[in-house]
């Protein structure tokens, strides 16, 4: 186990990163391919509605949370329900053929690529061009507390990232006691900075 103390800019609060190494629950190995289907296209307000992720490829991950991917015309669709009452942020990793990328969503939208095997430090916020996901709502500005968030939905333009074929890793960024937050990364044994653990999913033409 990790620990690492870092500020999250996104959430104005501080962080206690614990990175867990978790028995995946998918049954999607990361050598093995998802591939993404044609479905309906999705509106982007962090809530799942019954049927809206019904045509998606579904990918079981740790802590019995849930990732749902489609695409519709221009767009890509991605979707991940944290575990049952749990409350977080998320960090999509997609690695393209013309780079590698976050794409962080939490009270703030941000995008960066990683760079000389480096990630640089969040300093360029709302920079979410070619994108967008839902992001956290403020419940309270005195007391700087949001809405408890369960699902965190992402919309991405197909031209965004080149190619059918991306790697895809995530981070969940879950809500403890305290105002703290537990990492929960799938695939597990996945690093940030090399895509080769990474899920491949190929996206229908």
């Amino acid at each position: 186990m990790r620990i690492q103390r870092t500020r999250r800019s996104g959430l104005g609060v501080t962080v206690v990163v614990f990175t867990i190494w978790v028995a995946a629950v998918s049954t999607n190995a990361p050598d093995e391919i998802v591939r993404v289907p044609t479905g309906k296209a999705v509106m982007i307000n962090g809530k799942i509605e019954p049927g809206e992720w019904s045509d998606a490829a579904e990918v079981k991950m740790p802590s019995n949370a849930c990732l749902y991917l489609k695409s519709s015309g221009e767009f890509v669709y991605l979707a991940v329900q944290f575990p049952a009452s749990r409350s977080g942020f998320t960090d999509v990793y997609i690695a393209s053929e013309d780079g590698v990328y976050d794409l962080h969503a939490s009270a703030k939208l941000g995008e960066r690529q990683l760079q000389g095997g480096k990630w640089p430090e969040w300093n360029n916020w709302w920079n979410n061009r070619g994108w967008v996901a839902n992001v956290s709502q403020v419940e309270s500005f005195e007391k700087r507390t949001f809405v408890p968030t369960n699902v965190r939905e992402y919309q991405i333009e197909r031209s965004h990232f080149r190619g059918r074929d991306w790697r895809l890793m995530l981070d969940m960024s879950l809500e403890s006691p305290g105002g703290k937050y537990t990492v929960v990364r799938f695939p597990t044994s996945a690093s940030d900075s090399n895509p080769e653990k990474w899920l491949t999913v190929q996206i229908e033409p």
